[in-house]
């Protein structure tokens, strides 16, 4: 038998009587009651001040319904079809959005069907609940009220204790008062199937964002496990002679679906971007010994990973003193004390520091003010159809004299015609590479160019 049952129902106002009978003084216990009512009068005008806005209306009425009934969590439920759904949650319901039960094996779904405020004492030992599902929550006592619009019920408001016989006449009161508001502010701010339609989204987004992260992070490990990434080697020349300066290790990655800066940013996205450019780093570090003097071996690596105990681990088993580090320009900096002290360690040791994509960002202006790089590379956007763009030419010739007046050296990526380079000789550029100077290559035919063993 449940509490509501043995709860006298003729009383004016049995929650007065109570505190009379517990040693308050009529005074006192009108007192609290008045309180309670300016409460609740404080909550629903608050509720009805922001019915331009659904999920804020949600939002208050939880968290005012948790308040007022001295309860640890609240939260709404909303019909779909037959089942009623967590909607919105807080307290020790917030971990339940998206709990989905049947409403005919629910006291919520009584709650509709009845419309009117249905309390259970103790989940434990009440026929009408769902008795796992109240496990699950970790309630024993609640109250549940059905949200109206036009008359008609599409939700119930909800609040729980872990406690049983946690309720009393004047909370059922308090939510049957709110319910009433909340309803019509609800109902009116969106209707119900927009609710759902909404429900349902967010709902599908989540769980298609979480089996993307799945997805990611297994292709990522996979790769590093399977040491999948092929290496090519893009030479770096003198754009009068040809004379190759240094080659670019470039990674490339199985199947044409993604970019190798969109497998890049895949890895930084599930927290995988430092391991991904390790293995990357260590790949193409793996020529390095072979690669025959003077050639330098550049490398494309990031802040983040410069900074890494891992990659410092690394270099120490390489010559260092023909490396260049390629920093990237669209790589955030949050410390650049710190990366300048590190890059001064290591170019103590012959590395040399150069600056990628310079000119597609002010990501890249920043690295190169900060960071006093040996080289700047120019970006692809700056050299493309330069033979016929003043703006362009104006824009490389102010780069590389500040270049010049800080004693670094310009390279320019992306030449592909003879035009471009014709156009680069004549504004002073020294050094570029691109498809027109040369393509990248396996290890196997630049080792045979070079005339060295490919191992």
């Amino acid at each position: 038998m449940t509490r509501e049952s043995r709860q006298p129902v003729d009383e004016q106002d049995a929650d007065l009587q109570g505190a009379i009978g517990q040693g308050a003084t009529v005074e006192q216990a009108a007192a609290e009651r008045d309180d309670l009512y300016a409460r609740i009068i404080a909550a629903q005008n608050e509720i009805a001040s922001l019915a331009h806005d659904p999920n804020r209306v949600i939002e208050a009425v939880i968290g005012r319904a948790q308040e007022l009934t001295r309860s640890t969590g609240a939260a709404v439920e909303i019909v779909d079809g037959d089942d009623i759904v967590y909607w919105a949650a807080c307290g020790s319901a917030s971990g339940q959005v998206g709990l989905r039960l049947r409403l005919r094996e629910s006291l919520s779904g009584r709650c509709i069907a009845e419309n009117r405020v249905l309390r259970c004492d103790d989940a434990e030992h009440d026929e009408r609940v769902n008795l796992e599902a109240c496990r699950r929550v970790g309630l024993r006592s609640m109250l549940v009220t059905p949200l109206l619009h036009e008359g008609r019920p599409f939700g119930v408001l909800k609040v729980m204790s872990p406690f049983p016989f946690a309720y009393r006449e004047r909370d059922v009161r308090s939510m049957a008062m709110m319910a009433t508001l909340v309803g019509a502010v609800l109902g009116h701010a969106i209707r119900y199937s927009d609710l759902l339609d909404e429900y349902n989204h967010r709902v599908e987004a989540d769980r298609s964002e979480a089996r993307r992260r799945e997805d990611s992070v297994e292709a990522v490990r996979a790769l590093i496990r399977d040491h999948g990434i092929d290496m090519v080697f893009q030479p770096i020349v003198a754009l009068d002679t040809r004379r190759i300066f240094a080659f670019e290790a470039l990674s490339r990655f199985p199947g044409d679906a993604l970019a190798p800066d969109a497998w890049f940013a895949r890895a930084a996205g599930v927290g995988l971007g430092l391991e991904l450019e390790l293995e990357a780093a260590a790949l193409a570090l793996d020529r390095l010994d072979a690669l025959p003097h003077p050639y330098r071996l550049s490398v494309n690596v990031s802040p983040d990973t410069i900074l890494s105990p891992a990659f410092d681990a690394l270099l120490a088993r390489h010559d260092n003193a023909r490396l260049m580090i390629e920093i990237t320009e669209h790589t955030t900096v949050d410390d650049y004390r710190r990366l300048r002290e590190r890059l001064a360690a290591l170019r103590a040791k012959g590395v040399l520091v150069a600056i990628d994509d310079a000119g597609a960002g002010f990501a890249s202006l920043r690295h190169i003010l900060h960071l006093d790089p040996d080289v700047i590379k120019l970006d692809i956007s700056l050299t493309r159809g330069i033979d016929g763009d003043t703006r362009r030419q104006t824009m490389v010739s102010a780069i590389r004299a500040f270049a010049a007046g800080t004693n670094a050296t310009i390279v320019v990526e992306g030449v592909e015609t003879e035009g471009e380079q014709r156009t680069l000789l004549g504004l002073g550029i020294e050094y570029a590479q691109g498809y027109h100077l040369a393509r990248p290559a396996r290890w196997c035919d630049v080792a045979a160019s070079l005339g060295v063993a490919a191992r």
